[in-house]
């Protein structure tokens, strides 16, 4: 039952009677600035009767404090205030909008991750432990609850049970066996010495269950927790189907013997947190060594590719951190609703209004959600593009050069014509079956300065690939067009231009060469035995090539998981693509 108040002043900070999560000494509610009700916090209160008599707890409490005034970083929750009442203590936090990893990995398909979003927070978190590696901090309560997410950042918090340490980071020594069991490495449970590695650990606990869903071990209690631990070896599901570089390196992150894990040093440098980096670098390098303009730009669309597939949640740009200040302990009587400068009528005024403006915000994301799952349908067929590349530079996709070229052709048309029919309702100032009011607010929010700098973006690279192309395919048009009786040779000469307004000749045109397409690989599915390498390869080409037709008979939900989509179509069965084809084709 919540206690009888509605709001309450401390000091510069309008408290609000709102619960966003509890332990076991503190509630933590919603607040925020007295002066500009926009800048919101998270008041961590923490009875003062309900630690006096502990020790420990007020020097758990002390330590979090100072552990969070000198650890600055985006990925690290910042401490802006400490106030003490006569009877609660009051820690002011940076408040996290979109809740915790816990409560995120709920909402989920088998509340599991992609392992493109997983790798984002992995690196989230390493550079956050970046700097407790450099203060020589141990936080030893690592678990989803524990990560909290801001804007598509993840970022660690909950210092209760970290400490500061006084030996080298990856030498055992004994501590307080503190965290949570299922989280736990095994020295910490076994009452053994343990180091820094004990966060290894955990990351890897976590990483593992954002990965697959579930835990790699579990137990009733702390002892078959352990026993567990040491009887079983560690075993990846088969499904979903990871990548070997996360699954080496959770193997070494979840050594059972600490002086075989991996230290945070060598993680800092592992090539899953640099993988971007080193990725793009390789692609360029091949970049520059092509010489032919159209290869340029096949290898120049791939980096994209890679980079960008998919946009949304996670991809939001990092938000420039408020300078953290100095937190000060100051004294203050608790105020509730009597307060002299900030009567009831105003206070609820604002809690009224915070309630509307979270209503508001909801309906205006929606538009977003829609332009973000728009954006993500025209890259699909990008993605198909590349797979189209690779097959036929394979020889495992036998189309004559012609219809290769209008194929790639007409994909790369219809991407940019998508994009340029977003870009013309983005722009707009009152696009059709959009509410007037809701768009008004959608116009100055961030989102649609995000979302409009990513569109722009894509349309100059998808240009710049579609005028390559557009050359390619010219050249040969012009010699296909002499030959007797090539209707499409004429068709596509009518359509050859950099106009990407939407054309019903071009989409007939469009479906009519995707079907030929589909017809050449249903022929060669036929003709490929299942145990061929290739069988499986031509199966999901062609289920790609299916969804072409019509993409929102797949693609029906706008708040679906593109990412969890590309992962999922690659561990699909040869049966079960069959199966799908199956019920759009003739096969």
């Amino acid at each position: 039952m919540q206690e009888e108040w509605l709001t309450k002043q401390i000091d510069k900070y309008i408290i609000v009677n709102k619960k966003l999560g509890s332990g076991t000494f503190c509630t933590v509610f919603r607040g925020f600035q007295k002066d500009d009700e926009t800048k919101q916090v998270a008041a961590k209160m923490i009875p003062i009767d309900t630690i006096k008599d502990s020790a420990k707890t007020v020097e758990y409490i002390k330590r979090e404090i100072s552990i969070l005034q000198s650890a600055n970083n985006p990925h690290i929750v910042k401490l802006y205030d400490v106030t003490r009442t006569p009877h609660n203590l009051y820690l002011f936090l940076e408040y996290c909008y979109d809740g915790d990893l816990k409560k995120y990995l709920s909402t989920k398909y088998c509340r599991r991750l992609s392992e493109f979003e997983a790798a984002i927070f992995l690196k989230h978190l390493v550079e956050g432990f970046r700097t407790l590696h450099q203060l020589k901090i141990i936080h030893r309560n690592i678990k989803p609850a524990n990560i909290l997410l801001h804007q598509g950042v993840a970022k660690i918090t909950d210092f209760g049970f970290a400490r500061v340490i006084d030996t080298e980071m990856n030498d055992p020594a004994y501590y307080s066996r503190v965290g949570s069991p299922f989280y736990m490495a095994p020295q910490l449970l076994e009452g053994q010495p343990f180091s820094s590695k004990c966060d290894v650990w955990s990351m890897g606990v976590l990483l593992f269950e954002m990965l697959y869903g579930k835990l790699p071990w579990e137990g009733d209690d702390q002892y078959k927790m352990l026993q567990n631990i040491k009887k079983n070896t560690l075993v990846f599901p088969d499904a979903p189907v990871r990548s070997d570089k996360i699954k080496q390196l959770l193997k070494h992150m979840l050594v059972v013997q600490e002086n075989e894990r991996y230290s945070w040093e060598q993680i800092f440098n592992h090539e899953i947190i640099q993988i971007q980096e080193v990725q793009i670098r390789k692609n360029l390098n091949q970049l520059m060594k092509e010489k032919d303009e159209l290869a340029s730009s096949e290898s120049l669309n791939k980096l994209y590719l890679e980079t960008n597939l998919v946009v949304g949640y996670l991809d939001q740009p990092e938000q420039i951190p408020q300078e953290a200040q100095t937190p000060q302990l100051t004294l203050s009587n608790d105020k509730k609703q009597s307060i002299d400068d900030i009567n009831d009528e105003k206070l609820l005024k604002i809690i009224n209004q915070y309630e509307t403006e979270q209503k508001l915000r909801k309906a205006m994301l929606k538009y977003n959600t829609f332009f973000l799952f728009e954006r993500n349908i025209a890259f699909f067929f990008n993605y198909v593009i590349q797979k189209i590349i690779k097959m036929q530079h394979q020889g495992m996709l036998k189309l004559t050069q012609e219809l290769y070229y209008s194929t790639i052709f007409c994909l790369s048309k219809n991407q940019n014509v998508h994009l340029k029919r977003m870009l013309d309702q983005l722009m707009s100032t009152n696009p059709d079956k959009f509410d007037r009011e809701t768009w008004g607010r959608y116009l100055i929010s961030q989102e649609y300065q995000t979302i409009l700098t990513v569109i722009k973006n894509d349309i100059q690279h998808t240009e710049d690939f579609y005028l390559e192309i557009y050359k390619k395919e010219q050249q040969i048009i012009d010699k296909e067009i002499s030959q007797p009786d090539n209707k499409r040779a004429s068709e596509v000469k009518q359509v050859l231009d950099v106009n990407f307004d939407y054309n019903t000749f071009f989409q007939q045109l469009y479906q009519q060469v995707i079907q030929e397409c589909l017809e050449i690989i249903k022929t060669s599915i036929k003709q490929t035995k299942d145990s061929d390498p290739i069988y499986k390869d031509l199966l999901l080409l062609g289920w790609f090539f299916v969804i072409c037709l019509d993409p929102y008979l797949e693609f029906k939900d706008i708040n679906m998981d593109f990412n969890q989509f590309y992962e999922e179509m690659q561990m699909l069965t040869e049966a079960q693509l069959l199966e799908k084809i199956s019920k759009r084709l003739d096969l």
